[in-house]
């Protein structure tokens, strides 16, 4: 009987339609094809490309490869390579470390490329739809994506004593990595993959009990995996398998595809899926600032320890911490030495901070961080309210859409120029590039309650500070 087919098109807007129903939930299995646009090599890659040259030139090298191949692994052929994975790898590393030291090479600075940070918008789906992946991969992409690019925390099952905490009801995502982790007892060899451990087993079974089965970028060969899938009871999995992939499956999985009724999703590549789910699903980019936020923090930590400790008295104990302060503070070859410098004299000698800002904005003319903070210290220091408009205008003619000098400069039209038509305009610029800052969510607040007398608008407003914050004292 031949497998049914459908389009990734189709696909897509199927998965889009399931997430309107509570009751409908899927997990992805990921194999190791997902990993390659983000620099990690497929099984077969790795085999063919790498692993088979390399012993060769260890056992052979004066014999004709396609001879000492054949020798060695009799009936491997190139387009199965992925299928030698276990036994090449057992040959050319001899222990258990060495071979998770070559998993490690692998795995260890690699970004999760485009098709990740979709996968990771899926999963952080509050309702739970997609919050599942089971992956025989032993990279972190999946993790990373989350971290990176949303605000979920995956609960990560990466090796059989955890298998316990695999809970098939939680909304929280879940990454279970069937062969363990690239840093934590990797499971390689066809003897360590053929069969699941027990405890692993049970939970996996538990987990598809009421779900779908989405397969990405795997090659189905593996024999424990297909083992545990082909115990399942017939009500398992009651919202269908589907099989991505660029070929109709033909693998150790075959035959219990077919008797599952699967259906083979014809997308070769699994970042090209991903595009057609980005835009079924209507995702958003991920935003710069998100990373900037990141920074901003600790930057802002390290700036005020290094404040503290400049402050400190000149003493035996305090010797270390100021030299180290001072390394440290000169090592930052950017606009953020100059802020770092300034602000050790804003207090005590605003003439020098002064004189700290406009050199350093000579060095960093470009820097609208440097500008507008230039900007707020003549503001809220030197009282050079004339210069401080013309360095925050300066600072966002650089970058129209930095949210928190919109902010800042909507509170000096406010406080400074009682300019209340302009500065509800910027607090709304402000809040269009940023809609979730406390500061300006409780700024634009006050200003609604204080100005304009709409209080249900102010509360409104305050509300959703307090939900960015909520532990902020002035917004409470």
């Amino acid at each position: 009987m031949p497998i049914r087919k459908m389009s990734r098109e189709e696909f897509s807007r199927r998965l889009k339609q399931a997430s309107d129903q509570k009751d409908k939930r899927y997990t992805f299995f990921l194999g190791a094809g997902c990993s390659r646009s983000s620099g990690i090599p497929t099984a077969g890659e790795l085999v063919k490309n790498v692993w088979l040259p390399e012993l060769h030139n260890l056992q052979s090298p004066k014999q004709d490869t396609e001879e000492w191949i054949k020798q060695t692994f009799p009936g491997y052929e190139s387009d199965t390579a992925a299928n030698y994975y276990g036994e090449v790898i057992e040959h050319l590393f001899l222990t258990p470390e060495e071979r998770q030291r070559e998993i490690e090479r692998l795995c260890d600075g690699k970004d999760p490329a485009f098709g990740y940070s979709v996968l990771a918008s899926l999963m952080a789906n509050q309702d739970g739809h997609f919050n599942v992946v089971v992956t025989t991969n032993f990279d972190d992409l999946v993790a990373d994506a989350l971290y990176l690019y949303t605000n979920a925390r995956p609960l990560v099952i990466q090796h059989e004593s955890l298998a316990t905490y695999i809970r098939p009801s939680r909304t929280r995502p879940l990454i279970v990595k069937l062969h363990g982790d690239h840093r934590l007892s990797p499971q390689n060899t066809a003897l360590e993959t053929g069969e699941l451990k027990v405890e692993m087993d049970k939970q996996l079974r538990n987990l598809l009990h009421d779900r779908g089965l989405i397969f990405l970028g795997y090659g189905g060969n593996d024999e424990g995996i297909a083992q545990t899938l082909e115990h399942l009871p017939k009500e398992a999995l009651p919202l269908g398998i589907f099989w991505v992939g660029g070929y109709e499956p033909d693998c150790r999985m075959k035959a219990w595809l077919d008797t599952r009724d699967a259906i083979w999703v014809e997308s070769q590549d699994f970042d090209e899926t991903m595009l057609l789910l980005h835009n079924e699903f209507e995702f958003e980019h991920p935003s710069i600032e998100r990373f900037n936020k990141v920074f901003e923090k600790y930057r802002e930590t390290y700036s005020q320890l290094s404040k503290k400790i400049f402050d400190l008295p000149d003493t035996p104990n305090t010797k270390s911490l100021k030299q180290a302060a001072e390394r440290i503070d000169e090592s930052f070859k950017n606009w953020w030495s100059v802020e770092i410098e300034a602000g050790k004299y804003k207090e005590n000698n605003p003439q020098k901070a002064d004189s700290i800002y406009q050199e350093g904005i000579k060095h960093f003319p470009d820097s609208h961080e440097l500008i507008g903070n230039y900007a707020l210290f003549l503001q809220t220091i030197r009282k050079d309210y004339d210069n401080a408009e013309a360095y925050y205008k300066k600072a966002l003619e650089q970058s129209p859409e930095d949210a928190d000098f919109l902010g800042y400069y909507a509170l000096f039209l406010q406080t400074i120029r009682k300019d209340y038509d302009n500065a509800e305009a910027y607090y709304k610029k402000a809040l269009e590039e940023d809609p979730e800052d406390a500061n300006h969510l409780g700024n634009y607040a006050l200003f609604l309650q204080t100005i304009r007398k709409d209080y249900d608008n102010a509360e409104a407003y305050y509300k959703k500070a307090l939900e960015q914050s909520p532990e902020d004292a002035n917004h409470l």
